[in-house]
């Protein structure tokens, strides 16, 4: 007796996988169809309970608001059409944070009404607006991890009720109802503003403590900032383990270093943590059955790809890594994927090069995105794009938009994330633009402490959400946006332009050269826009070799 029967509960599940051995329960289950379908999930033990519930071993008598069970036993807990007619849906939300797990979600499938909240008497249900729901669900301590509409079976279920058993057998919508239906997963909000200042001051002093006894940098620095050259400059002075227990070193060259290597190593569990980032991060892009493809890095064991790989493979969600995009071999190995994962510039290129493909989620990281890249490949795709924010330093991952495509999601357990004015070093207020500063609370290997990353960026508050914070858009490398003519804008602009897949560039006393691929520009109207002469040639982009920049010669 609800929207999409089985086929729909089976969606519903699809956006988060349960995982092997999961303990699930159906609040308001009815004759328990889908405790039963859950039960026949191999590992999976499954409870329903309801005010009249059908007949079982594991079927009890109870009610939402009072739920028999223990604290954190339970891994998931499905709503379906029962939250919106439960008396007391506060109640129910916090009884569902108390008997579920710290990883575990909340499965939901319900009415809502997308116009704004509605009341009728006549109805069973209350038809609440998604606004009011998401400020529910916050108030309860849950944010909206996963979200599609599926209005259209709402409608179609209603009028197969009515030719099937007429008007005596359902309730009668009012004239003007205009009600949608949704599925969601919910997942437990780790903190509320005030325990997240208590775990970051105990974290944060218990950091800096095990850094001094550890690290022989971290025993004579006296505070302050550290950066990139503090890295290259301390190497294993910056260890807080022996080498032996390193898993993974990373050594690269960064643009805003003085040119040496730097190393940054990480332990298993520092891998770990980034893994299990990696799993929740994605689970509003691609779901369980899907298939995810991997351009960026390759597949050698701790690099990017691979914890994404392992983080996706907790979901049900297969991941190819396909490394970088270097020509056309790579929309076939494409097709047919749901999900791209991959740097803005070459995504841009392979949207340009093969519209055709049809991915329903695009993820971009690893670079600067710029608005025009998202506007260009959701026009033609015809897909969400999300944006990921990390860097070596953090273990690659740090920051990842939600289902809403808003601000960036922190690590808020692993990370404090400050900033601060680049000339000033003081700590700036949401909303106001600086560097991004940061200090690991769980790294191992290399704690940072107010490592100053070079990107400028800002920390926004959600109104209506929880009131954590989130990272808004990253503008960039501060060492570039301090100089008027810098790729980033130049991406604002040449990635607007018809027919262009990519381009580079090169400053040359006083003079831009541009080597485009596709389409065609007359230069004078780009110099007067950029305000310097340019001058452009036709060729291949590639290879970008990473993140992009441009060329001063």
């Amino acid at each position: 007796m609800r929207p999409g029967g089985l086929d729909l509960t089976k969606r519903l599940l699809s956006l988060c996988a349960l995982g092997s051995k999961a303990r699930a329960l159906d609040v308001g289950c009815g004759d328990g169809r889908t405790v039963g379908y859950l039960q026949g999930k191999p590992g999976v033990e499954a409870w329903g309970i309801d005010l009249k519930p059908g007949i079982g071993g594991r079927l009890l008598t109870g009610r939402a608001e009072a739920l028999p069970f223990e604290t954190a036993s339970f891994d998931a807990i499905l709503f379906e059409c029962s939250l919106s007619v439960i008396a007391a849906p506060d109640a129910a939300l916090r009884e569902a944070a108390r008997v579920l797990k710290p990883d575990g979600v909340v499965y939901i499938a319900d009415l809502y009404a997308p116009g704004g909240a509605m009341e009728f008497s006549g109805l069973p249900w209350r038809v609440e607006g998604w606004e009011t729901l998401v400020k529910r669900f916050a108030d309860s301590g849950f944010r909206v991890c996963c979200f599609e509409d599926h209005s259209a079976e709402l409608l179609s279920w209603w009028t197969g009720m009515l030719f099937e058993g007429g008007s005596d057998s359902i309730a009668v919508l009012p004239r003007g109802f205009r009600g949608g239906y949704f599925l969601a997963v919910l997942e437990r909000e780790r903190f509320t503003p005030e325990s997240l200042r208590e775990y970051r001051r105990e974290k944060h002093e218990e950091a800096e403590r095990r850094a001094r006894q550890n690290s022989p940098f971290y025993r004579e620095h006296t505070g302050g900032f550290i950066d990139a050259n503090t890295i290259i400059e301390q190497g294993e002075r910056m260890l807080c383990v022996p080498l032996g227990d390193v898993a993974r070193i990373r050594t690269l060259h960064t643009s805003g270093s003085t040119g040496a290597p730097k190393r940054v190593w990480f332990t298993e569990g520092d891998m770990e943590r980034t893994v299990s980032f990696f799993s929740r991060g994605m689970r509003p892009l691609v779901r369980e059955g899907e298939t995810c493809i991997a351009m960026l890095s390759n597949d050698s064991p701790g690099s990017v790809a691979d914890l994404l790989r392992r983080g996706l493979a907790r979901n049900g969600v297969n991941c190819v890594i396909h490394g970088a995009i270097q020509g056309p071999e790579a929309a076939e190995i494409a097709a047919g994927a749901q999900c791209y994962v991959g740097l803005p510039a070459e995504l841009f290129w392979l949207c340009r090069y093969a519209p055709q493909l049809r991915p329903e989620t695009v993820l971009l990281s690893a670079d600067y995105v710029s608005d025009s890249i998202t506007k260009v490949l959701t026009a033609e795709w015809g897909c969400r794009v999300f944006t990921h924010y990390g860097m070596t330093e953090t273990c690659y991952g740090l920051a990842v938009q939600g289902w809403d495509q808003g601000g960036h999601h922190i690590r808020l357990e692993d990370y404090i994330v400050e900033i601060i004015d680049p000339l000033t070093g003081m700590e700036l207020e949401p909303g106001q633009e600086g560097e991004i500063v940061l200090t690991s609370l769980s790294s191992e290997a290399m704690p940072l402490i107010r490592y100053r990353t070079g990107d400028i960026g800002s920390l926004i508050i959600s109104p209506g959400g929880s009131d954590l914070p989130k990272l808004g858009k990253i503008r960039g490398r501060r060492e570039y946006l301090k100089n008027r003519l810098n790729i980033h804008m130049l991406d604002d602009l040449i990635f607007t332009l018809p027919g262009i897949r990519g381009y580079r560039a090169a400053l040359e006393k006083g003079l831009l050269r541009l080597t485009l691929e596709g389409g065609a520009v007359n230069e004078k109207n780009l110099s007067e826009q950029l305000g310097i002469d340019v001058r452009v040639e036709y060729g291949t982009a590639f290879p970008y070799g990473g993140k992009r920049k441009l060329e001063i010669r």
